[in-house]
């Protein structure tokens, strides 16, 4: 008769034992919300925790990966970091996977993300000139990485007599979680025309495609 195989977790000394698509990140030591992320974006943490000293442990039932920084990752003598604590799970819906790379589009533009490649990464594109509604003097757009910016200088009132620039941030709707937020700042009446000037010079003439 062949005995049970052991489920005991064991040390695993290199990142690309943490094999699976999507894991759900958490700080074991807090009682803290965990995040899902990609397979590349936990095994590049894993990497710099084994890097400083740290050590790992892979739970052979289902996969989880427990993890902690080493003494190298602080100047504090016999100082141990916190526990990390990453389960398997299945990728979230809108998370586009990077071919290259194999992060998600939305982790390529996150500061902390070394191992992405620049495939994904924020770029602004031209200002273009947007169609003004009423009680707008004039409008335009830019497109930053997934996010379409429009500009807005509306017209003078009782209330703001130079009038006010809105910016309306709309995210693209297929990439998850996301939020709409608007912007007002009054402009002084003094500063109105060369706002306007400033605007008019640098935005492309055509108009900005929906």
């Amino acid at each position: 008769m062949t005995a049970a195989p052991s489920l005991t977790p064991y040390a695993i000394s290199r990142s690309l034992d943490a094999h699976r698509a999507a894991y759900l990140l958490c700080n074991a030591d807090r009682a803290t919300a965990a995040v899902p992320v990609s397979g590349a974006l936990l095994r590049s943490v894993l990497a710099a925790a084994l890097f400083s000293g740290g050590t790992a442990a892979l739970e052979p039932d289902d996969g989880t990966v427990v993890f902690t920084y080493g003494q190298s990752a602080s100047s504090v003598p016999g100082w141990l970091g916190p526990v990390f604590r990453a389960v398997p799970c299945d990728r979230p819906p809108h998370s586009p996977c990077c071919a290259r790379c194999g992060h998600w589009q939305g982790e390529h533009d996150h500061p902390a993300v070394p191992t992405a490649c620049s495939r994904f990464r924020l770029q602004i594109g031209p200002a273009r000139w947007a169609l003004a509604e009423s009680g707008v003097t004039y409008a335009w757009m830019r497109r930053m990485g997934r996010v379409r910016v429009l500009f807005e200088i509306r017209e003078p009132n009782r209330l703001h007599p130079g009038g006010v620039l809105v910016v309306h941030r709309y995210p693209d709707p297929d990439e998850g979680p996301y939020e709409f937020v608007t912007h007002f700042w009054p402009i002084p009446p003094g500063r109105r025309s060369a706002l306007l000037r400033r605007a008019r010079a640098r935005v492309h003439p055509q108009p900005c495609p929906a």
